[in-house]
């Protein structure tokens, strides 16, 4: 006997469903209904849940936000900013046959999103999850012993490099591409770390 979700599981289940159809799809071709299939739940419950599609582009934002931030504090946890850096990166590598199949999830909703009113606390919750990445990697290079400016604008350098990776391994179907990036940003972190 399958067990009954609470309605908060509910509405995990559809906030990482319409995460991975606005993936795949894109916002503008995102259905409801594609979420509640890809949720395993009638579409009823998106309804009641997500009244307006810019609540499901919300809800896909922060499951993100979710995934992100703890990942960084669980890597914070390693005793040397060497180890952590390292951590970070492997988890760039595990994420890249995604990344290489179907690009960046943030960025594809952060670029599909309308520019309106609507849509303004999931673009800040969207661009709260890049600074958290651009932060991190910063903080880390700063308590590292790189000074403060080198360390910010390497930080911001990192993360647009990766997401540029992404974007032409993704468009050229060339995973080389990604891995190439990855580990020419390893050893920029590793030579500013000395």
């Amino acid at each position: 006997m399958a067990t009954k979700l609470s309605s908060e599981q509910k509405r995990q289940k559809l906030a990482r469903a319409a995460m991975n159809v606005i993936w795949r799809d894109g916002y503008h071709a995102a259905t409801i209904q594609a979420v509640a299939t890809e949720a395993g739940l009638p579409a009823g419950g998106v309804f009641y849940r997500f009244p307006k599609k810019h609540d499901l582009a919300l809800a896909a934002l922060e499951t993100m936000e979710g995934e992100f931030v703890p990942l960084l504090e669980s890597i914070s946890t390693s005793r040397s900013v060497a180890d952590r850096l390292a951590k970070f990166f492997d988890y760039l590598d595990a994420m890249t046959p995604r990344r290489v199949s179907h690009g960046c999830p943030l960025a594809r909703l952060m670029l599909d999103m309308p520019n309106d009113a609507d849509f303004a606390s999931s673009r800040r919750t969207g661009q709260a999850v890049f600074e958290a990445l651009i932060n991190w990697v910063a903080d880390q290079l700063e308590e590292g012993g790189v000074d403060h400016r080198t360390a910010t604008r390497t930080g911001r350098q990192i993360i647009l490099r990766w997401q540029g990776a992404i974007i032409l391994a993704h468009s050229m179907g060339d995973r080389a591409i990604l891995d190439d990036e990855i580990n020419e940003l390893r050893a920029l972190a590793k030579d500013l770390l000395g």
